[in-house]
């Protein structure tokens, strides 16, 4: 900026002593007046200066807004963007803690309640929704047989409406059951002791064995949570 100042103070100096030249009689100017051969090279040697002096003020700035246009344009990664890249032995294994749904897919006590979700529209909500899901066991069904009812044309809301219940919203984890929470059909549901001092959800008697997958917890249990209700 000083050199920038300094040379535009002489550039300014020249030439307006180029365009009004002071009289010859004034000492004092003829002093400090240049010589013809230095008059013709100040503008060679001045202009350097002050276009140096011009890209160094406007570097900063061009860097700057590189900078700036370089932090807009940049997306940003999160945590939440990035899923995890499963092994077939993870995915296929007995049991496996992958999420609710390839723990149910895997299980050999949950081929049941596999084939309802299979057939519902909420196989993606069990997969990954970070919901608990109560898993009724095999046994559950072998001792009602309403459930093949719903698998039929035309049970869709009915088949929908039974996955729905089992799917519950709120709870923290494993060691934090028992609680009022909310369902995926919307209604409130508790999961307290009953007189025997078991952890109950409606119908269904929770066997004690949670297990968390990556997707969400799994509570595996005797009995429904919801009687099936047909169309």
């Amino acid at each position: 900026m000083c050199i920038r100042a300094v040379a535009l103070s002489f550039m300014t100096e020249y030439f307006a002593r180029k365009e009004n030249p002071r009289p010859p009689h004034l000492w004092c100017y003829n002093i400090i007046s240049p010589s013809p051969m230095i008059s013709r090279l100040f503008p060679l040697i001045a202009l350097p200066f002050l276009l140096a002096s011009c890209s160094g003020d406007s570097a900063p700035q061009e860097s700057a807004q590189q900078e700036e246009s370089a932090s807009i344009e940049k997306p940003k990664t999160t945590a939440s963007s990035k899923r995890k890249a499963y092994t077939a032995e993870e995915l296929n294994a007995p049991y496996s803690t992958v999420s609710p749904w390839r723990y149910i897919v895997t299980s050999p006590e949950t081929q049941y309640f596999e084939r309802l979700v299979g057939k519902s529209t909420i196989a993606r909500a069990v997969h990954g929704s970070g919901h608990a899901i109560l898993v009724p066991q095999d046994e559950s069904f072998t001792q009602n047989a309403d459930w093949k009812g719903i698998l039929e044309e035309g049970q869709e809301e009915a088949l929908d409406r039974f996955v729905k219940a089992h799917v519950i919203i709120g709870i923290e984890g494993p060691k934090m059951l028992e609680g009022i929470y909310e369902n995926l059909n919307g209604a409130m549901v508790a999961i307290e002791k009953n007189d025997k001092g078991e952890l109950v959800c409606g119908g269904a008697r929770l066997m004690g064995r949670e297990v968390e997958t990556d997707g969400g917890l799994v509570i595996p249990v005797i009995g429904m949570a919801e009687d099936i209700q047909w169309n």
